[in-house]
């Protein structure tokens, strides 16, 4: 919506309003506009960049050549899913606008507004790029082994590469990854675990679904998306999690009035732009972890460490499958486990295509 009014709003301007309420509808000229500001990144579109010599035309050639003027080294494109999304949001909203507006008007204006815009919609709905199923490669996948242990020695409380000051946050955010890792919930999950959640003595951990928990003060409250689950830690995960509460999150005195777990320094519960920051700190700090890395790259690591151990053990596939379900609060009979498994899944998929390869006749084979 916002790529949408902006769009509208550079030259030359398009009182999308005003113009419904006189009853008429976009054309497909300045529809195709819309069309080609979707395929790309927001940043990386200036406000002059649509500024045309004519009130009237709008050249889509000089205007992705204006956008290669920018000061960007180069422009980024979206993927076909995203601009696909983009052009159905539009297209949704402008139908949705067009009835609204033509219920106010005379019958006339009214049908022709309607047959008017049905029409142009069609056609910009016919420049929503395929988006095909299988196009897996540079999909989001878990952490590598190498770049795992990058992160824990970066995000480790005494690492001179910790990128945060104060005692408390190095603390709470360590004990915060290590959970993501040791777990593989989610940052939803995580951000809405309650001191009461926790067991200590049998070393286990609750994760409980709280739709509109009146316990919650922040703006966006958080919620498990998943089944309601209790997962086992290792004695020294739990460990650490006990200590940073009793010794870190208890001397904060605001931290007291509520249940959650991660708190902020002002003792309020931490927020999912909080998460995300911290994230953003710790590729800032380390240039040689994944740019996409994010709590939920943590929840892709997890599943990818699962189905290696798995193999170690030896477990069946459908055992596999149903422990695997019941560890991430997942159906019994669900596939989920298909999205977050792709590194694991690739690495075993070239092991069995080389060992196809062994008994070709190649010289040197």
């Amino acid at each position: 919506m916002a790529l949408l009014y902006r769009e509208l709003d550079t030259a030359p301007r398009i009182d999308l309003i005003a113009r419904l309420r006189a009853g008429h509808f976009l054309t497909d000229r300045e529809l195709a506009r819309l069309a080609d500001a979707a395929q790309y990144d927001m940043r990386d579109q200036t406000q002059d960049a649509h500024q045309e010599t004519t009130a009237q035309v709008v050249n889509l050639k000089s205007v992705r050549m204006r956008r290669r003027k920018t000061t960007q080294p180069e422009i980024e494109a979206v993927g076909n899913g995203y601009q696909a999304s983009r052009i159905r949001y539009m297209a949704g909203y402008l139908e949705f606008l067009a009835g609204y507006y033509a219920a106010a008007l005379p019958r006339p204006q009214r049908q022709q507004l309607l047959i008017e815009s049905e029409a142009a919609l069609t056609a910009f709905k016919a420049q929503i790029p395929k988006v095909s199923k299988r196009a897996t490669l540079g999909a989001r996948e878990g952490l590598s082994k190498e770049d795992q242990d990058r992160l824990i020695q970066v995000v480790h409380p005494d690492s001179p590469n910790n990128p945060w000051k104060h005692g408390f946050v190095r603390r709470r955010n360590w004990v915060m990854v290590m959970t993501l890792l040791a777990t593989g919930m989610r940052g939803g999950e995580l951000l809405g675990l309650q001191v009461k959640d926790l067991n200590a003595q049998l070393s286990k951990l609750g994760v409980l679904r709280r739709a509109d928990a009146p316990e919650d003060p922040r703006p966006t409250p958080v919620n498990t998306k998943t089944n309601d689950r209790e997962l086992e830690l290792r004695p020294a995960i739990m460990k650490a999690l006990v200590a940073y509460i009793n010794e870190d999150r208890n001397r904060i005195r605001a931290a007291r009035r509520f249940p959650q777990v991660f708190v902020a320094q002002n003792g309020r519960p931490l927020s999912r732009r909080s998460l995300e920051k911290l994230f953003q700190q710790l590729r800032a700090a380390c240039p040689g972890l994944p740019v996409e890395l994010t709590s939920h790259v943590l929840r892709y690591t997890w599943n990818d460490r699962f189905s290696e151990e798995a193999d170690r053990m030896g477990l069946s596939e459908v055992a596999e499958s149903r422990a695997r379900n019941e560890q991430q609060g997942w159906s019994e009979n669900s596939e989920s486990a298909r999205i977050y498994t792709r590194r694991h899944t690739r690495r075993k998929g070239r092991e069995l295509a080389l060992k196809l390869q062994e008994n070709l006749d190649v010289p040197g084979n």
